[in-house]
């Protein structure tokens, strides 16, 4: 089955002046979720803008992908970039042909996933309504005219979309539609970013799927959530990475070891990545020396 991952560099550039940052950390991972989905289950596209297509190219990313697609420019001129981060994945979804499955890059699927695929949609697992992501939807100033739909229940367990799965266009559409609508009408100036995108995104999914009558299946069993064995999310754990050099460097340096000993074919393109070529030179260092325990 097809996957794609996304990367709108708008909100990126927005953060950092102009500039992309992508750390070393994140392109690793993003390798590896796109390895393993290629080795269990299909290709995998990455769809970005124009921008974003020209870092991948220059920093040596872009092999490992089958193939580029640049379709989200333009889409800040729509919608506020710093408080819908995560919407260049939104639009991305649009065009897939379904089914289809969209990977968050920081997430790695270790298996085949076909198995776990039982519903219209599947989403990676259900959250909780903890507050201080999800908080009550009247924390949203809305722009005149606009309403939630009435039938959305918001009693309903918001939806972690690292992984996302759609069987057909019915759901996804529906969804999409919806969000875009909340993403233009929703007044942003001081709202917290994590909550405005979430919201669009974890939220309005199982919402819309209860008011279509259609069924939203989870990936994971939460013990799964907490073992990390079948999919590996780090999203929780790029906090220690930014901020503990030691942690930075022995995830990039696993990483690596990971990428020769499943891939190593393609582990002969870490030379070519002017983030990551330091990180493949240790490695090939330390692999002249002593033989490495499998």
């Amino acid at each position: 089955m097809e996957a794609c991952h996304s990367f709108w560099s708008e909100p990126n550039r927005c953060r950092n002046e102009g500039e992309i940052r992508f750390p070393d950390f994140e392109q690793l991972t993003a390798i590896l979720s796109a390895l393993e989905w290629k080795r269990h289950s299909g290709p995998v596209r990455m769809v970005t803008d124009t921008a974003g297509a020209a870092f991948f190219q220059e920093i040596g990313l872009s092999p490992f992908w089958d193939g580029t697609e640049t379709v989200l420019d333009g889409l800040g001129e729509t919608i506020d970039p710093m408080a819908f981060w995560a919407a260049g994945k939104l639009r991305a979804l649009r065009d897939m042909p379904v089914p289809c499955v969209m990977l968050d890059t920081d997430l790695i699927v270790w298996e085949n996933v076909e198995s776990r695929l039982n519903g219209d949609a599947v989403a990676a697992h259900a959250e909780a309504l903890n507050p201080r992501t999800y908080p009550d939807p009247s924390c949203f100033p809305l722009k005149e005219g606009y309403a939630f739909p009435e039938h959305w229940d918001f009693g309903l367990p918001a939806a972690n979309t690292a992984f996302l799965y759609f069987r057909d266009a019915t759901l996804r559409n529906a969804w999409l539609d919806e969000a875009f609508d909340f993403m233009r009408h929703v007044r942003t100036e001081g709202l917290n970013p994590v909550q405005t995108m979430c919201f669009a995104e974890q939220r309005i999914l199982p919402m819309c799927a209860g008011e279509n009558g259609k069924s939203l299946g989870y990936l994971m069993k939460p013990e799964e959530v907490l073992t990390q064995h079948f999919v590996t999310h780090t999203w929780g754990f790029k906090q220690v990475l930014r901020v503990s050099e030691a942690a930075r460097d022995a995830f990039c340096m696993r990483c690596v070891r990971r990428i020769h000993l499943d891939f190593p074919r393609e582990a002969e393109r870490l030379d070519g990545c002017r983030d990551l070529r330091d990180y493949e030179r240790r490695y090939r260092e330390a692999k002249a020396g002593p033989e490495e325990e499998s």
